[in-house]
């Protein structure tokens, strides 16, 4: 299955190898945008959550921030289109690192996290942002995921999955993976050729 519950709302599987990968598989079917049955993020409670799943914030900070969306819709509605924005330029700079205006894009979003993150004190220090943080939490914690991604040494393994209508990223660190997933993508493309070369077709 390629979707699993929490807190009451759907959300994708984990695949992408890496959180920001897995942002931009907040979209299903890259192949298609117009479609609005491709979009996991429906909300901003959605965002929250996602952003929970993919270990950027913690479950106190969803439930919060869910309380206080609910007080401010109009903010909330404002970052998850923010956080839309930043997922797909995220998918365009880690296939193409030249795409300048994706790249800027991010680069802004970068700037507002690294503005808000603080380096904890103690024996192992970490990157933290502060607990009183607002509704932009999800988007800061995604977008500073984001900047870790595309400065990566391996960033050239990062793949797109050729299903139909796909288009799920993934890092492929074995040099061998073609698919999102064999039990979906892989699966179905293995009964298309089978149907393919029982009709006699071309493989």
């Amino acid at each position: 299955m390629h979707w699993l519950e929490l807190e009451g709302l759907k959300v994708p599987t984990r695949i992408g190898g890496h959180p920001a990968l897995d942002f931009c598989n907040t979209w299903a079917g890259w192949g298609d945008r117009s479609d609005p049955r491709g979009e996991w993020l429906k909300t901003y409670d959605h965002l929250a959550v996602w952003a929970h799943h993919a270990e950027l914030i913690s479950l106190d900070d969803v439930r919060r921030l869910r309380r206080s969306a609910a007080r401010d819709h109009e903010h909330a509605w404002r970052l998850l289109a923010d956080a839309r924005r930043l997922r797909t330029a995220t998918h365009n700079a880690a296939l193409d690192p030249s795409a300048t205006h994706s790249l800027a894009i991010v680069t802004g979003q970068v700037r507002r996290s690294g503005a808000a993150i603080r380096l904890s004190a103690g024996a192992n220090p970490s990157w933290s942002f502060p607990p009183d943080t607002g509704l932009d939490l999800p988007v800061l914690a995604t977008a500073w995921s984001v900047g870790e991604l595309l400065t990566r040494a391996d960033l050239s393994r990062v793949k797109a999955c050729p299903g139909d209508n796909c288009g799920w990223l993934f890092l492929d660190l074995s040099g061998r993976r073609t698919w999102c997933s064999m039990t979906s993508c892989g699966n179905r493309a293995k009964v298309s050729r089978y149907a393919r070369r029982r009709r006699g077709g071309p493989r």
